[in-house]
């Protein structure tokens, strides 16, 4: 430890550590000591700076949020979905370590093509089963009217749709997405003097969600695109609102003893992309 009492004043300094023999440093390799104990010091606070931003880039990239890349179903983390067991006999028989592993699986399908099974099992309690999505659909959109109307998987539904209908011809080569801009992933591309309908305008926006067939193949950029005759009406009484994204499922269960259960539910997506079970409560699990 240093002891201020040995340190003496004039042209020569003596320093005493721990008692010991006085070491005597002259003014001048006193200050270059001393700058170069600064810089040290500098130094070291540049690299905890830069740590501490890497440390913080990571947990940005890690936090799960949801971008266009992936698609919002791939960018969900693996949390435990609220009551993801809704509709299962043996509901209130699973604890929170199955409804975690279930939800693994859950998430799993959602974001995956129809009819592919997820699997899961608890190691603790015994309990294993099996999660199957079916195809995705959307509500609340008015081009449906009252009919089913299928959509793609990952599809982006959290911009408002105004109710527009009416024929479109693609005048050249034009790629169709999962989201309204052109970060989001192409699920196709049509070639030029295709036709097909829209399903709506994103409010506030050059895109359509558009649909052939009866069923919704994605957004594409309006300028790319030409209104035939009579196209691009505005639906009597119809106000802008929100597609709800949609997908039926069905599980299995099996518990230890032989307890086999299978039930069939729907899911469909918040606005924050979020996850709920059709029936169920809305909070706890």
């Amino acid at each position: 430890m240093l002891n201020s009492s040995n340190v003496t004043a004039g042209p020569w300094l003596a320093l005493v550590i721990d008692e010991s023999a006085p070491i005597r440093l002259n003014p001048v390799q006193e200050d270059a000591g001393r700058g170069a104990e600064q810089r040290m010091t500098v130094s070291m606070r540049l690299l905890l700076l830069a740590f501490v931003a890497l440390l913080l880039a990571g947990c940005s990239v890690s936090s799960g949020s949801r971008n266009y890349s992936r698609g919002p179903d791939r960018a969900q983390t693996h949390e435990t979905v609220p009551y993801v067991a809704f509709g299962s006999n043996y509901e209130r028989a699973l604890g929170q370590r199955d409804a975690y592993q279930i939800s693994g699986a859950f998430l799993s399908a959602m974001a995956s093509e129809p009819n592919t099974s997820m699997n899961w099992s608890a190691r603790r309690t015994g309990a294993h089963g099996m999660v199957i999505a079916g195809d995705a659909y959307l509500r609340d959109v008015d081009f449906a009217r009252g009919r089913r109307l299928n959509a793609p998987i990952g599809l982006y539904t959290d911009h408002p749709l105004e109710p527009t209908q009416g024929d479109y011809e693609v005048k050249q080569n034009t790629n169709v997405r999962l989201g309204p801009n052109t970060n989001s992933p192409i699920v196709n591309t049509l070639t030029e003097g295709t036709v097909l309908e829209a399903a709506g305008r994103v409010r506030g926006q050059q895109w359509l969600l558009m649909a052939r067939g009866g069923a919704v193949i994605g957004y594409m950029y309006e300028p790319l695109l030409e209104q035939r005759d009579g196209g691009d009406l505005l639906l009597a009484g119809g106000t802008s609102r929100t597609p709800t994204y949609c997908r039926d499922y069905r599980q299995t269960l099996r518990l230890p003893g032989g307890i086999d259960d299978s039930w069939s539910g729907t899911a469909c997506r918040d606005r924050q992309g979020r996850w709920y079970i059709e029936g169920a409560p809305q909070l706890g699990f």
